[in-house]
């Protein structure tokens, strides 16, 4: 597959990224985290690419989905997006270190983030925990605006 050229599957998207060896860092971090790694996959504001559609985490709120429903949909999200935004998720690789915040600052138990931990992983990322927000960096919320 030459550069920029759109893979036409998931499995090839995540074969792409498994060839490339990425071993970027990935952290997750209480919503006032700042710095220039810092996505913010929060339902209010949060970077469309990486963060769930309104209406599957509004009908997730309102009971209409179990956990496992908002999981199931959410991952099938996040691998139309790798397909259909390459360059976003290879922008998001290069930095070398992601640290995900969410508003709802939620453990794994009920944060979208930690299904999206787990996606990334799955591309190469290597998970090393929480970062806490005393060891915050300066600087304004970049949010990987891509």
């Amino acid at each position: 597959m030459g550069a920029g050229a759109i893979p036409l599957s998931v499995e090839k998207a995540r074969a792409q990224f498994k060839k490339s060896g990425s071993r970027t860092a990935l952290y997750t971090a209480p919503y006032d985290y700042t710095g220039d790694d810092t996505v913010d996959v929060s339902f209010n504001g949060g970077n469309a690419v990486f963060t769930p559609p309104r209406t599957l985490l509004l009908e997730y709120r309102l009971g209409r989905l179990s956990p496992e429903q908002f999981q199931a949909g959410y991952r099938a999200f996040l691998e139309e997006s790798l397909v259909q935004h390459l360059f976003n998720w290879n922008k998001l690789f290069e930095s070398g270190r992601i640290v995900l915040v969410c508003s709802c600052n939620g453990g794994a138990d009920v944060c979208h983030r930690f299904v999206l931990v787990d996606f990334l992983k799955k591309l190469g990322a290597v998970y090393c925990g929480d970062v806490s927000s005393g060891k915050k960096k300066s600087g304004k919320r970049t949010g990987h605006s891509m």
